[in-house]
């Protein structure tokens, strides 16, 4: 449940994020996303090759978000560069945070799709260009008379008429596989990453990147999908309008473009998408930090929904001998707290055995015996100590929330 202040940490911890260092993590983005224009317009000429490329601009990405979650949380390297971020992508497993590879294979499969429900509407839109219907018009007819070659002669030497209503095709069909990329499928992996980070604090220490969002997305994350997706929503609308207005005002802007270069006519097919993907980046990370922002400040709302045997399982997890621990760990402390007297014995009456005031969870005869002298026990303590005691950097960047959990760790 959000209490009275939820509001205004909410809009404090964004407008942190909004500080010093959004200029410079802003411009960080201008390489990655160059290289990737370069990518996908010459995706056509070579074949797709080039989309393989995609991956070792990745780091320069992972880079500018590690900035931004530090901006969010307070936690990590406040000057973490694409150094840092090439050596965590090659060395330590964070290649799948970003799950490039099913989201590019399912904005192909959108392409496709929005290609076949739109395909009725090349010939209208030809229709619409006077020079261009003429000239379509002529080259159906010579294939109606089995004259191929005529056909195929006559729309290259005309093709420069044709390219206004493929522009415009190209851009309906492209739109909503952008928006899909750019907004829902990479926000949605990067959104299930930082969740896992949070219920498991150090969780890249111990699995993959894809192996975390993965978990989150099918347990814990799952537990406030709605309420996310309707935030980020309700958040993220405007942005929504400007990137759909930049993509609309870029595909007119492009219809006047002519030229009879072969080559040049298929970069300008497509590059008000790419441009528009360029500045859609753009956009998408002040999406991203209000998403961020928006799990950190609900965080409890997760705990709350938690089934026990989940809760008992990321606690267990995270107190494993095995369980390796780091900064994480020191500033967020275990996400969920110790089992109270009724987690732990759920079927007792609450006036059969009660616990005792030094720990909730022992119950009268447990404390008896606690009584006993250090002489009679002979059992070695188990389990993870963590030192929590030094002084944690940016520890205003957390809410009440997170330092409460310290306090009770």
């Amino acid at each position: 449940m959000k209490d009275a202040n939820y509001t205004q940490r909410l809009k404090e911890r964004k407008k942190r994020a909004l500080g010093k260092n959004l200029f410079f993590n802003l411009l960080l983005l201008i390489p990655p996303l160059l290289c990737l224009a370069i990518i996908i317009l010459t995706a056509l000429v070579t074949f797709s090759l080039s989309l393989f490329l995609i991956y070792f601009i990745l780091p320069m990405f992972y880079t500018v978000d590690k900035r931004l979650r530090y901006n969010i949380s307070g936690i990590g390297k406040p000057d973490f560069s694409y150094a840092d971020g090439y050596k965590d992508f090659f060395t330590a497993s964070k290649g799948g945070i970003f799950g490039v590879i099913m989201t590019i294979f399912s904005a192909v499969a959108f392409i496709l799709l929005f290609y076949l429900i739109f395909s009725v509407t090349l010939e209208p839109l030809i229709n619409c260009f006077p020079d261009a219907s003429t000239v379509w018009k002529d080259a159906v007819a010579l294939m109606n008379q089995e004259q191929i070659d005529e056909a195929v002669n006559l729309l290259q030497d005309n093709i420069v008429f044709l390219v206004p209503p493929i522009t415009i095709f190209c851009g309906i069909i492209g739109f909503i596989p952008s928006l899909y990329v750019i907004f829902y499928a990479i926000n949605n992996n990067l959104n299930n990453h930082y969740l896992a980070t949070i219920v498991l604090p150090d969780i890249d220490k111990n699995i993959s990147a894809s192996q975390a969002r993965n978990l989150a997305r099918t347990s814990f994350g799952a537990l406030i999908n709605l309420d996310r997706l309707k935030n980020s929503f309700l958040s993220n609308w405007p942005f929504y309008l400007i990137y759909t207005a930049v993509y609309g005002l870029l595909l007119y802007a492009f219809v006047y473009v002519r030229t009879d270069n072969i080559f040049v006519m298929e970069i300008i097919i497509f590059l008000a998408p790419t441009i528009s993907l360029f500045i859609g980046f753009f956009i998408n990370y002040f999406c991203l930090l209000n998403d961020y922002a928006y799990l950190e400040e609900n965080q409890n709302l997760v705990l709350e929904r938690m089934p026990l045997n989940m809760r008992a399982s990321i606690y267990q997890t995270y107190c494993n001998p095995h369980y390796v621990h780091g900064e994480e760990s020191a500033s967020r402390g275990c996400f969920v707290p110790a089992d109270t007297y009724r987690d732990v014995h759920p079927f007792n009456s609450p006036f059969s055995e009660q616990p005792s005031k030094e720990n909730p969870i022992f119950t009268q005869k447990d404390n008896d015996s606690s009584t006993s002298s250090p002489e009679d026990n002979h059992e070695e303590p188990t389990g993870v100590v963590i030192d929590l005691s030094a002084e944690v950097k940016d520890n205003d960047l957390q809410s009440p929330n997170d330092q409460e959990k310290g306090e009770q760790k």
